[in-house]
């Protein structure tokens, strides 16, 4: 009897726990369902939820990114006039259960069967056409080699909002989430690939360790590139940075090349706020593309060092570093007004962007995220929680959500982060490459799945 009452109590249990899945999305009835589907006579897009009706009458694929918003379609019965490949990602992205369509392409029947979404529709078509009947309708083109649903909503959104950076989020950080928010940014990176990190001085110990960063750089077949200091250390010399970075171990992982070992190139800036010149590690030419990897943190000078300063002070010689601290002038390197520094580093920024013709990324690592840069050889312990890893086509979109992120974070320990990015106005930098043209502050966060 004992062994018989434990079974009720655990089958009572697993019912229980089963049940909102059974019962989370109601059966409607086919009136129901009907009257639903005549309302796509004056409107683009019907949702029906919790006996609750939206109706959208927005062109496109804008009712669906109006929705997304704020909501999924899970537990929804959605009724759209035209679905095909992109808005059937779309569904995919906001955990469709059930799609009506008066019409529906059928690479969109591939995209929802694969994905287990019922659908029915009243007719399908080979493709989704342009409206001139020439060609595909430009979000099939855009979405036609994507998969990946959390790519294609944020190709889609970007689309519709040309104004809008889009900015990838996971609160994961691991080898393989690092890996998969930079295949989520379809960014194509070709030839020589340089993967622009902090080394780290010697003694510091929040710097991206090897082991976190192997995969990415494996899978680029990149070389990690850095420059050396302008500040006496453990890495003002190509041969003592050689020494910490095998010492690091990045040696282990990758080919490392430091690009002012051989000296500098010029790069313009005409439009520059305090420069004109970026002086920068001359073996940069031999690089088709570049990823930004950045330990997004404090900083003792800049505020907070994330993409910008990376992209900057980063890839510029130990000449150039000096020159960007002191608004073109090397003497001033630790007197110059602060406002004068931070733009030269958006100039430099500028030079940069400038140079690669688009053929760079960026990707921001929120963790262990001290007051303290990664050139100091004793950072202060950081105080605030870990947020996640970023990233986006656009530094200034990036770095932007990243101190936004701060901000925003629910841990009391921020304070001391916070203090040290206003303290130095860090901001600033944000502030004067977005005036350049480096990018946008606008940004849509996504987050992986």
């Amino acid at each position: 009897m004992k062994k018989f009452f434990k079974l009720f109590i655990f089958a009572f249990l697993v019912m229980l726990i089963a049940m909102p899945a059974f019962c989370a999305q109601k059966k409607i009835s086919e009136d129901i369902k009907s009257m639903l589907i005549n309302k796509l006579d004056d409107s683009s897009l019907v949702i029906y939820k919790d006996n609750q009706t939206k109706t959208y009458k927005e062109h496109g694929l804008e009712p669906l990114l109006i929705y997304l918003e704020e909501n999924n379609f899970k537990d929804s019965y959605v009724f759209d006039k035209i679905v095909g490949r992109a808005a059937a990602l779309l569904y995919v992205y906001g955990d469709a259960d059930y799609v009506y369509a008066d019409t529906i392409s059928k690479p969109a029947i591939e995209i929802l069967k694969k994905n287990h979404i019922k659908y029915e529709a009243k007719n399908v078509v080979e493709e989704i056409q342009n409206k001139s009947k020439t060609g595909l309708c430009p979000f099939e083109e855009l979405t036609k080699n994507i998969t990946n649903p959390v790519q294609a909503y944020g190709l889609i959104y970007k689309k519709v909002h040309p104004d809008t950076s889009i900015v990838y989020f996971t609160p994961e950080i691991t080898s393989s989430s690092l890996v998969n928010i930079y295949k989520t940014l379809g960014k194509d990176l070709k030839g020589n690939v340089a993967v622009k990190l902090h080394s780290g001085e010697p003694g510091g110990h929040n710097f991206l360790q090897p082991e976190f960063i192997k995969d990415l750089v494996t899978y680029l077949n990149g070389t990690i590139v850095e420059c050396n200091t302008a500040y006496e250390g453990r890495r003002n010399t190509t041969e003592k940075h050689r020494e910490a970075i095998k010492e690091h171990g990045f040696d282990k992982i990758a080919k490392v090349d430091i690009m002012d070992s051989d000296g500098q190139m010029e790069l313009p800036v005409p439009e520059g706020k305090q420069i004109k010149v970026n002086y920068v590690g001359s073996h940069l030419k031999n690089y088709d593309s570049m990823l930004v990897l950045s330990h997004f943190k404090g900083h003792q000078m800049g505020g907070f060092g994330g993409a910008l300063k990376n992209m900057s002070i980063g890839i510029a010689s130990s000449y150039g570093k000096a020159y960007i601290h002191g608004a073109g002038k090397p003497e001033d390197l630790w007197t110059c007004e602060q406002d004068k520094f931070l733009e030269s580093m958006a100039d430099a920024d500028k030079s940069v962007m400038d140079y690669m013709k688009g053929n760079i990324t960026f990707i921001n690592v929120m963790s262990r995220m001290s007051v303290d840069c990664d050139c100091n050889n004793n950072p202060a312990e950081p105080e605030i929680a870990d947020i996640g890893i970023l990233a986006s086509d656009d530094p200034v979109a990036l770095d932007q959500a990243c101190v936004d992120l701060v901000y925003q974070s629910k841990d009391p320990g921020k304070a001391s982060l916070i203090q040290r990015m206003e303290s130095r106005h860090g901001i600033h930098t944000v502030e004067a490459a977005a005036d350049l043209g480096v990018g946008t502050r606008k940004y849509k966060i996504i987050k992986l799945k």
